[in-house]
């Protein structure tokens, strides 16, 4: 079994901890062990496990793209700097498209979640992952059709399959968008995953020229258009300056757009020069929240699945198989810890072909800390199934 934390934070969670303000001091944590991060020509880091990078300056060169690949945890990507932040050029996020024949959903980008499959051995299609994920359906446009993932909004081309919108504004936790649903059909199409999650923080300030970029689009096939791509994933920036004429894409697609569109934020306490192409426009939120990571970082777990103990923080999904003459009556107990909050939850059984289950309770971490809470659960027999659990 392997397991993702995926918190998407409640703003009375944060608020319930408080919100320091931060002055002409504001640190973004970089400790600078890094180094200077100067990018001249096409790179692909490495994440590390945490996704935490500790740069001095950050500059990203015009005419390159700066990419990631994704760490075992899947977590968002973290570019910490003491110094200056420069974006001449592209930083990538976005997710994948679902490649026609393959058993397998579009990865989503760093932070954010997979398509779901396609209709292969007799399976119906997979929905895809996260908490807006689009569900499988045929490759047709109209009401059967597989839906597209959703994050801050919906697919602007509705149908009963797409996600449903979640998240704050605030982007704190940091979390990706999610994956577009499978299809059936002569060819068969995975969903495209959601677009990854990435904050960039300067203790001084982040400038994005007039040819940067930062892209954390959804993935979309542009050979099979099933409408069935991944949502917009996220872009935060913070710092005491935030500057610049460049681009921050969250589309759902870079294409077609058919997925719902992902977040924005900006965190500064000077936007005088501030005239950034936001797309689409409504995804940007804007204020003066000046903490990078919140102290304590509430998390939520699964900690027992279907009889199983998961150590808390163990990478990947928990994937659960249940062999033919296991009862399909089983149990998830999912762990809160440092909401201080009564945290409304949702567990949602992703099988490997078919609809998703969710199951909704609720979790109280007011009065012992960690708290938990066990929930009955349905699962398919011989079927691999994700669980996920977050906050709603």
């Amino acid at each position: 079994m392997k397991h993702t934390t995926h918190s998407i934070l409640l703003l009375a969670a944060i608020l319930a901890h408080g919100v320091r303000t931060y002055g002409q001091g504001f640190s973004s944590g970089s400790t600078g062990a890094d180094g200077a991060l100067d990018v001249t020509s096409d790179q692909t880091l490495d994440l590390p496990p945490d996704g935490i990078f500790n740069f001095t300056t950050i500059n990203v060169a015009a005419g390159t793209t700066l990419r990631f690949n994704r760490n075992a945890l899947n977590t968002p990507v973290y570019l910490l700097a003491t110094g200056d932040v420069t974006i001449g050029g592209r930083i990538d996020v976005s997710g994948s498209p679902g490649t026609p024949g393959l058993p397998l959903g579009g990865s989503g980008g760093p932070g954010g979640f997979d398509g779901g499959v396609p209709a292969v051995g007799g399976l119906a299609p997979g929905a895809g992952l996260g908490p807006g994920a689009g569900l499988g359906g045929d490759q047709n446009t109209s009401t059967t059709g597989a839906g597209a993932g959703s994050y801050s909004s919906s697919s602007p081309f509705p149908r009963p399959n797409n996600g449903t919108p979640y998240g704050s504004p605030l982007l704190v936790s940091l979390v990706g968008g999610s994956g577009g649903g499978g299809t059936t059909g002569s060819t068969p199409v995975p969903g495209s995953g959601g677009g990854g999650a990435i904050l960039v923080a300067s203790s001084t300030v982040i400038t994005v020229g007039a040819s940067g970029r930062v892209t954390a689009e959804g993935g979309e096939n542009t050979t099979y258009w099933w409408y069935n791509s991944g949502s917009g994933g996220a872009i935060r920036l913070v710092a005491p300056v935030v500057s610049g004429n460049g681009v921050l894409s969250v589309y759902g697609g870079p294409t077609y757009k058919q997925g719902g569109a992902g977040r924005v934020r900006i965190d500064s306490l000077d936007r005088t020069s501030l005239v950034l192409n936001v797309q689409p426009p409504g995804s940007l939120s804007l204020g003066s929240l000046m903490m990078v990571f919140p102290t304590p970082n509430p998390r939520l777990d699964v900690v027992d699945a279907a009889g199983t103990a998961v150590a808390e923080g163990t990478p990947g999904p928990v994937q659960v198989l249940l062999p033919f003459g296991t009862s399909p009556d089983q149990t998830i107990t999912v762990q809160a810890r440092d909401f201080d909050a009564s945290v409304p939850i949702r567990v949602v059984l992703t099988p490997a072909g078919g609809a998703p289950v969710s199951y909704d309770a609720t979790i109280d971490n007011v009065g012992s800390n960690p708290a938990s809470t066990t929930v009955n659960v349905t699962f398919p027999v011989n079927t691999v199934v994700q669980v996920n659990a977050w906050t709603h």
